[in-house]
């Protein structure tokens, strides 16, 4: 990414040679050594830019002095600038999926997804990976900032909870980990989390932490996280929409992404639930209402 940024801001010194160019050449009348003068050490923009001037016959230098700045090839090349950085965006974000896939898929030997990491709760208490033993738990990546994906998101992981506890009783911890840490507070998490208003699960657990303390629980379940469209202080994360299922010994049991509905989380847990406690015989103990039901795990 960091390439990239360097290639936009290249390209960019190129961009605002051209629009200097422009009232340098009108002023010079637009004679080849003031458009030449223009393009010297314009960056990646100057060689080529000059090349083609000189390519132009008399008539068409006449007529593009008339025209004025190179208006048409400024716009192509912001254009292009953006198309290239937001296709090395997408491509970046679909790799990181498509490992997620990969490791879905994997049917031998333990997945390469989670881990310990060392967060803080919204009521400002130490948490780590291991309070979430003993219970299912569905991790959801995301920022309190969020405008919409991120209630959306919240609001079809509690939908999918009330479904399974109705059912069968609470049976998984849902857990809400900021992306966001510069912003988001234990005070900031607590408030967006149990506001009454919010329509948010009840037992929905909020963790946030220092920089250094999120990138590590992040990158221990792959999630891709990034500023965007960052404006005098206030930005958007551009981040992974993706829930994580863990089974009661901490293990990563399957995903569920943005195309999920409430009754497709349902449905999964509810399976993977009943297999688990049919399984482990403490776990159907405290867990009556999934023994014996019939086990119809959906990856």
């Amino acid at each position: 990414m960091r390439r990239a940024a360097h290639v936009f801001q290249r390209l960019a010194t190129g961009s605002e040679a051209i629009s200097h160019c422009s009232t340098s050449v009108v002023e010079s009348a637009a004679t080849k050594a003031g458009w030449a003068r223009c393009f010297r050490g314009g960056g990646v923009a100057s060689p080529w830019l000059t090349g083609q001037y000189r390519a132009l016959s008399g008539e068409a230098k006449s007529r593009f002095a008339r025209r004025g700045p190179v208006s048409y090839l400024s716009l192509a090349l912001t254009l292009a600038t953006g198309g290239a950085l937001l296709y090395y965006h997408n491509l970046t974000k679909q790799k990181k999926i498509d490992e997620l896939l990969k490791t879905k898929d994997q049917s031998y030997g333990k997945t390469a997804m989670g881990g310990p990491f060392q967060l803080i709760d919204h009521n400002g208490k130490k948490f780590t990976e291991k309070n979430l033993l003993g219970e299912f738990a569905l991790l959801y990546f995301g920022f309190t900032h969020c405008p919409d994906i991120c209630p959306d998101e919240l609001e079809k992981l509690t939908e999918a909870l009330r479904m399974i506890e109705k059912e069968c009783g609470a049976a998984v911890q849902p857990v809400f980990i900021s992306v966001d840490p510069e912003r988001d507070s234990v005070k900031q998490v607590k408030s967006y989390l149990k506001d009454p208003d919010s329509g948010f699960h009840p037992r929905l657990i909020g963790l946030t932490g220092s920089k250094a303390q999120v990138e590590k629980a992040a990158k221990a379940y792959r999630v891709y996280y990034v500023k965007a469209d960052e404006y005098q202080g206030d930005y958007l994360v551009d981040h992974s929409i993706i829930m994580y299922l863990v089974n009661p010994e901490g293990d990563f049991v399957t995903f569920y992404g943005k195309n999920n509905e409430a009754k497709d989380l349902a449905k999964s847990m509810q399976g993977h639930i009943k297999n688990w406690a049919r399984e482990h015989e403490e776990y159907s103990k405290d867990h009556p209402k999934y023994t014996g039901l019939k086990a119809t795990a959906q990856s």
